[in-house]
């Protein structure tokens, strides 16, 4: 095995155990704040990608319809979304993220986000340019393969 293909095992192997120890992380905290992990999941990308229908989040997460829907009630009932009808189409119900309920979530993080910015103190900027461009590959990666995997369930 040559050096490379040794460092490209090592990075599998820590990438596995990069993905194992967010799920961890992501438990850890979605019991912390009373919500089921894939809830809480499901307001990062609210948050990230803003409001979305019924249907899009079940496209996103890969979850069925009636999870979704699980989900967004259990999510509306403890004040983190809001079901909106859109205004061009009243027929579509389109979920919100609630702003000060997701703010409230923000303080849980500070620990991980101080913790992040120790390490990227340590890389110079193009390190970080690397870094950044191996993640945005990774979600590309990720966002891939799930697709694969819905498609041969």
């Amino acid at each position: 095995m040559t050096k490379k293909q040794e460092l490209a095992a090592d990075l599998t192997l820590a990438a596995q155990r990069s993905a194992t120890d967010a799920v961890m992380l992501h438990g850890a905290m979605a019991d912390r704040l009373g919500l089921h992990v894939t809830d809480l999941r499901c307001l990062n990308l609210l948050r990230m990608g803003g409001a979305a229908t019924a249907g899009e989040l079940a496209q996103r997460t890969g979850l069925t319809t009636g999870a979704i829907t699980r989900m967004i009630d259990r999510l509306s009932k403890a004040g983190y979304v809001r079901r909106e009808h859109d205004e061009q189409d009243r027929r579509r119900v389109i979920i919100t993220a609630v702003q000060d309920r997701i703010d409230e979530i923000a303080p849980h993080y500070e620990v991980l986000a101080r913790e992040f910015g120790k390490i990227t103190a340590d890389y110079t900027e193009e390190q970080l340019h690397l870094l950044l461009d191996i993640f945005n590959r990774l979600h590309e990666t990720s966002l891939h393969v799930t697709a694969i995997l819905r498609e041969n369930a």
